[in-house]
């Protein structure tokens, strides 16, 4: 242990690339930890994403001068090497079951001057040397729901990264959810052996207030005409397939007045026609078993409503800000995952949202009296129905809603997080059984 009798110095880690809501969530993690621990916080960047976080690093720079920003990679680890490091660290260890581990690695001290290592998610390849104690923030446990978003024969080698997410949640100190039932999938499906904290949804309002300076620009400047939002991403739990089936029949069945206008990261891949320097910089994306799908129905069966779609990609926070604005109303399609703050950002705005139907966006939707209308993401003629009636019926966002979602800002986070963190810090390591 590091520091006693003092508030614990606390590593923040961002583990993968991540852009949006990811990143913003990581962001207000560190700013939290920061104003609770007057700077004893180290923000953990993967050295090859600094470059794409510049907006995110200067903020924490202006507001918390003292918190430390430090690059890492994460270095693989041989049974052998974990075993020594688990030992000179005083970790008991039952069995070693993996064929290779992994620590975050600055080069010099290795986050070793930390008391305890906090990372905004579970996408952790390899199990984790737990050299310091450490907690996972969880935002969903997607794959019980659409397994699909794994190959097939990750589930069959107990050495894929499907089974080492799950693995370090399991082993983690503390775990993180945020919200009702994540934090029940933590506990029967992950079989988290540790603390489990809910941390209440939260977002930085101002912020995304300031990025409409200048004022929010009229639909027709974004695609000629009358539209709404569809906001997704590449990834196959974003219903892609039923969505673009359920906009067919929108517009030749129900006579769809309104243009669609897709945003999000990858969106640009669904596009044939997209060029060969942008293909290559996304190939990954691009190469892709499901976006091939999509840009095969955009191209054949849904060729007859193509100039009605606007794929824009990922695009910057002010753009997003004026898209958004100038909608009529924001969609929202998934099978399952941790809910999207897309919806609060709209309602912002002063746009409502349909959204597909499962726990998180109903909890959401509760928590920030939102009025949202749902649709069944797997019934396409209910889909379709839910954007006719949007563009129809409009709704009128209740009655104290801003109000409502100013509650909902990370400066209104307790003290629970940083409590639990103190009380896992004071105590003895307990013994990991499986690792």
């Amino acid at each position: 242990m590091i520091s006693t009798g003092s508030p614990p110095r606390i590593g923040v880690f961002l583990p993968h690339a991540y852009f949006g809501g990811t990143l913003r969530l990581w962001l207000n993690v560190v700013r939290h930890v920061a104003s609770r621990h007057d700077g004893l916080v180290v923000a953990g960047v993967l050295e090859e994403h600094s470059s794409s976080m510049v907006a995110e690093l200067a903020t924490i720079h202006r507001e918390f001068p003292r918190a430390e920003i430090r690059n890492f990679r994460w270095h693989v680890v041989d049974p052998r090497g974990a075993r020594t490091a688990a030992v000179k660290h005083g970790v008991p260890v039952g069995r070693w079951i993996s064929a290779d581990y992994q620590v975050p690695s600055d080069g010099e001290r290795d986050f070793r001057d930390c008391d305890f290592w906090l990372f905004v998610s579970d996408r952790l390849d390899r199990p984790l040397v737990p050299v310091r104690p450490y907690g996972i923030l969880v935002t969903d446990h997607l794959q019980r729901y659409v397994p699909e978003i794994f190959e097939g024969g990750a589930y069959a080698d107990s050495q894929s990264a499907a089974w080492n997410f799950l693995r370090n949640v399991r082993n983690a100190d503390l775990v993180v959810a945020t919200s009702r039932d994540t934090a029940q999938d933590v506990a029967t499906y992950a079989g988290a052996l540790g603390r489990i904290l809910r941390l209440p949804t939260a977002l930085d309002v101002d912020h995304f207030l300031s990025l409409q300076t200048g004022g929010v620009a009229a639909g027709p400047s974004v695609c000629g005409g009358d539209y709404f939002v569809w906001v997704t991403n590449a990834s196959p739990h974003k219903n892609h397939l039923r969505m673009l089936q359920a906009l067919r029949r929108y517009y030749e069945e129900l006579g769809g007045g309104l243009d669609t206008v897709v945003t999000g990261l990858g969106t640009e891949c669904f596009d044939s026609r997209l060029a060969g320097t942008a293909r290559r910089h996304a190939s990954q994306i691009w190469d892709h078993p499901h976006v091939r799908q999509v840009r095969e129905l955009l191209d054949g069966p849904c060729a007859g409503i193509r100039h009605r779609i606007h794929l824009r990609g990922l695009v910057p926070d002010p753009e997003y800000v004026r898209v958004v604005g100038g909608c009529r109303f924001l969609a929202h399609n998934v099978l399952a995952d941790n809910g999207t703050f897309s919806v609060v950002e709209a309602a912002l705005l002063g746009r409502n949202a349909v959204s597909s139907d499962y726990p998180q966006m109903r909890e959401i939707d509760e928590s920030f009296g939102l009025g949202l209308r749902f649709f069944d993401p797997f019934d396409v003629a209910a889909t379709a129905r839910a954007i006719r009636d949007a563009e129809r019926e409009p709704r009128f966002l209740p009655a104290g809603v801003l109000e409502r979602i100013r509650e909902h800002d990370w400066r209104r986070w307790d003290g629970a997080l940083i409590s639990a963190i103190a009380e896992i810090v004071g105590r003895g390591r307990p013994e990991v059984a499986c690792l």
